[in-house]
């Protein structure tokens, strides 16, 4: 079954309220990248989450709104990397922003790992 890609955030709105609020924040935090955009790795975090954008609407279409959408965000494991590398070379606003950014991605891997594995067990049984 296909499921169109532009009705993901009408289904996410009928999700329960802290769902739509932590996707809500996600992309916030994500694209605040946006605000230190003289960095390199500000660039990379916004390319990222464009390209885990695609590739989770990709996976909404095929499998609509369930659990393995959390492999959207596959990307953010190198990501989350990359991040913490780049940790002692940040100061200022933009340390506390990657400080954030680093948790917040760091939770949201855990859960999309659990999400996943929830997904493939209970449909491989």
């Amino acid at each position: 079954m296909n499921h169109n890609p532009f009705h993901f955030f009408k289904e996410l709105l009928k999700r329960p309220i802290y769902e739509v609020l932590w996707v809500f924040y996600m992309m916030a935090i994500n694209l605040y990248a946006i605000a230190f955009w003289d960095e390199p790795l500000a660039k990379t975090i916004v390319i990222v989450f464009m390209i885990s954008s695609m590739f989770m609407m990709g996976l909404y279409s095929k499998f609509g709104f369930t659990k393995i959408l959390g492999l959207g965000h596959i990307l953010w494991i190198p990501l989350v990397l990359y991040i913490a590398l780049s940790l002692p070379a940040a100061s200022g606003l933009y340390f506390t922003y990657l400080i954030v950014l680093l948790g917040t991605l760091s939770i949201s891997i855990v859960i999309d790992m659990y999400d996943v594995w929830s997904y493939y067990k209970e449909n491989t049984d």
